[in-house]
């Protein structure tokens, strides 16, 4: 009989964890997250255990909890926004010691490395590759991510690789290591040989320290010949953390125009700075409820709270482009008029 959920292994919490969920939602989980070599050890273990405390049982699930809270953080802000928000709701002990396991299960993951590249990037890289090589790549990306992968693969290939992936059932270990290895270093080398020259980042850089008049010629010429470049470069010209620099009244103009929940979901992923920058410029009721808003709203992906930064930024373009606000420039003093 289980007695102390401290001294549980994984294999155990794991059995007492699909017992509680009861066998309807954990037939599920085991289909879609295990092989059928883990399947017979944990229903082995299930099969094992007979009464389990309420205490022991409750404490698990307090665990599986706040380690996929604690996953949630991590992807939608990184490391430092994950300690941040569990410090916040469970204290700096307890954040510490769920933040380590959470790592631990992570870096175990094959291709976690590769989960944090760009998509784009990551195909540069293995179009080339053989299909079962990229089918094994694709079967432990995110789902979005080896979907735009897949389809930017030609028609021949995606259905190979496709069918490949349906039809392979598992991959040894070391055939993965080896694989994932290799593709490591070979991204790490392109990575450190790849040198910054140019680019839509760098042109921004430079168009964000011209005069108004300048930008406006260049934008408006660049919309002619590339719609889409133009675009990106509109995108990249006032970040949403750029709010800070805008004087204390274009803020208030600007909140006046933003929706509350676009708000919240922005500030999920931003710093201490930008947070309370909006808070001060805003009345005491409306910075409780956005607050609390923020507090009460559970994870959100990365995705959204992009988005909703996105949106913000578009608001401010608008009235800074309609003379409402003015966006500080090279040579120019931020106004309100």
């Amino acid at each position: 009989m289980v007695t102390n959920a401290t001294k549980l292994n994984g294999l155990q919490k794991t059995a007492i964890l699909l017992i509680s969920l009861g066998s309807d939602i954990s037939a599920q989980i085991l289909k879609k997250n295990f092989h059928q070599e883990d399947i017979e050890k944990i229903t082995q273990q299930i099969s094992m255990m007979d009464a389990i405390p309420q205490e022991v049982q409750k404490t698990v699930l307090e665990e599986f909890v706040q380690m996929t809270q604690a996953r949630e953080y991590l992807m939608v802000g990184g490391l430092e926004y994950a300690k941040e928000m569990l410090h916040k709701a469970l204290g700096d002990n307890k954040a510490i010691e769920i933040l380590e396991k959470v790592q631990s299960t992570i870096k175990n993951k094959p291709f976690s490395s590769l989960r944090k590249t760009d998509p784009k990037h990551l195909l540069s890289f293995i179009r080339d590759e053989h299909p079962q090589v990229i089918a094994l790549i694709l079967t432990h990306l995110h789902s979005d991510q080896a979907a735009l992968i897949l389809s930017a693969l030609s028609p021949e290939l995606q259905s190979d690789i496709a069918r490949r992936i349906a039809t392979t059932d598992r991959v040894s270990p070391e055939m993965t290591r080896e694989v994932e290895s290799i593709l490591e270093r070979k991204l790490s080398v392109l990575e450190h040989s790849e040198q910054s020259s140019g680019g839509i980042k760098s042109l921004v850089d430079i168009i964000n320290r011209v005069d108004r008049g300048t930008e406006k010629t260049i934008l408006e010429e660049l919309e002619i010949t590339d719609p889409e470049l133009t675009e990106e470069i509109r995108k990249l010209l006032f970040v949403f953390e750029d709010i800070v620099k805008l004087p204390d009244p274009s803020i208030q103009r600007v909140l006046r125009e933003v929706d509350p929940k676009d708000l919240a979901k922005a500030m999920r992923a931003t710093n201490e700075d930008v947070q309370e920058r909006i808070f001060k410029n805003m009345s005491k009721r409306a910075s409780d409820m956005l607050r609390d808003e923020i507090k009460y709203m559970g994870p959100v992906r990365l995705r959204d709270v992009e988005e909703s930064q996105q949106k913000i930024v578009q608001v401010i373009r608008r009235l800074d482009e309609t003379g409402e606000i003015i966006i500080a420039r090279g040579g120019e003093d931020a106004i309100i008029t």
